[in-house]
């Protein structure tokens, strides 16, 4: 695996921030994780729309090595189905890829089990404190024509957290991509949180399906130890909002871009 994908589908975001305090939060943090990602792969590569071109390429200047303006073709699906344009991205893949959030950095190289696993993600989520996220939308689920309830268990709560997303194995990513499109197209419901269940519960339940051999970070969470261990951070949710966070990555950034000569 020597190729790393980011992602950004524009129309979903409340601002250029995304969950960031400021734009510049957002950009350091950014920046940081790609340049780590240009450490481990040769190829980095964005898929995004027109409005994420001219914000991440024209405006930031974030150095990747290939960018693919695709996602404005999903612009007719209701902005609370943020995450397919994550699934899109890795449908469109042709060799084996990492596909990672802009919140994650590596700043050790990822280690073999994952680079060379069929697939590959960052956790599971299956305790209690999941319950409340993915309880409604299975309940929901229960009684709908929808295709994935074929692949799926909607009585046991299992999950990837999906900060990062590897497949060696390219074989069933457009099947996950068009078993989700079916659950956008016919879900009328109004419960928060949808994509979680057509990307992180539909996932897991896909891939048992079809037997694959997954590989993941840490088991229902990365703590500091494993995070250490693998040189992993993920700053999900409240985190990235954090001020002295925001100082660290700062820091991490201009200590980077100095060992790079930037």
């Amino acid at each position: 695996m020597n190729k790393v994908v980011y992602s950004q589908w524009s129309k979903p975001a409340k601002d250029e921030f995304v969950g960031f305090n400021s734009k510049e939060a957002f950009a350091n943090c950014a920046e940081l994780s790609v340049l780590n990602s240009k450490k481990w792969f040769d190829k980095v590569e964005l898929v995004t729309d027109e409005k994420g071109y001219k914000f991440l390429i024209d405006d930031l200047n974030l150095p990747f090595t290939d960018v693919k303006v695709e996602l404005d073709c999903l612009n007719h699906i209701p902005k609370i189905n943020w995450s397919i344009g994550k699934i899109y991205a890795c449908k469109i893949q042709d060799e084996p890829f990492m596909h990672q959030d802009f919140d994650v950095m590596w700043f050790k190289k990822p280690p073999a089990r994952i680079l060379e696993a069929q697939a590959a993600f960052q956790n599971t989520e299956t305790t209690e404190n999941t319950h409340g996220f993915y309880k409604p939308l299975m309940e929901d689920a229960k009684d709908k024509d929808f295709k994935l309830n074929k692949y799926c268990n909607l009585d046991l709560i299992r999950a990837y957290n999906c900060g990062i997303i590897c497949f060696n194995d390219l074989s069933k990513i457009k099947e996950w991509y068009d078993l989700a499109i079916d659950y956008i197209n016919k879900n009328k419901n109004n419960l928060p949180l949808t994509p979680i269940f057509f990307e992180q519960f539909l996932i897991y339940n896909f891939l048992e399906y079809y037997n694959f051999k997954v590989e993941i970070l840490g088991k229902d969470w990365i703590d500091e130890k494993t995070a250490v261990k693998y040189g992993y951070t993920h700053l999900i949710s409240e985190s990235k909002r954090k001020k002295d966070i925001e100082e660290k990555v700062a820091i991490k950034l201009a200590k980077t871009k100095s060992l790079l000569g930037i």
